[in-house]
């Protein structure tokens, strides 16, 4: 099985280089790792990510809630207390994403 190989520079902040090729590329490898929180060995991806630190630890807090939430989901269902409070902590570390990047979250949930 090969290992896709992403690279992820958060640091755009204030970038007028943002264009829709880099919200794209960025999206395809988001969606590539959270295949592979799920897939196990059969998605494996080597990750390079840069970025300032706060940066770095928003988009692995972001990543995570994301992941918390739709097991939450998944487990208990959209209406349930426990997944209500997994999507409040999702929304709250998604803006502190957004802001320490510029860049847009990629899932809409």
């Amino acid at each position: 099985m090969e290992e896709k190989k992403i690279h992820i520079d958060l640091n755009h902040k204030n970038s007028k280089q943002l264009n829709e090729n880099a919200y794209t590329d960025f999206a395809i490898d988001m969606n590539w790792i959270m295949r592979s929180l799920y897939a196990g060995p059969a998605a494996r991806a080597s990750l390079n990510i840069g970025g300032t630190p706060d940066q770095i630890m928003a988009f692995f807090t972001a990543l995570q809630r994301e992941k918390r939430y739709m097991d939450s989901y998944v487990k208990h269902g959209l209406d349930n207390a426990h997944t209500m409070a997994s999507k409040y902590e999702l929304d709250n570390s998604i803006r502190k994403f957004e802001y320490e990047t510029g860049l847009k979250w990629p899932f809409k949930n």
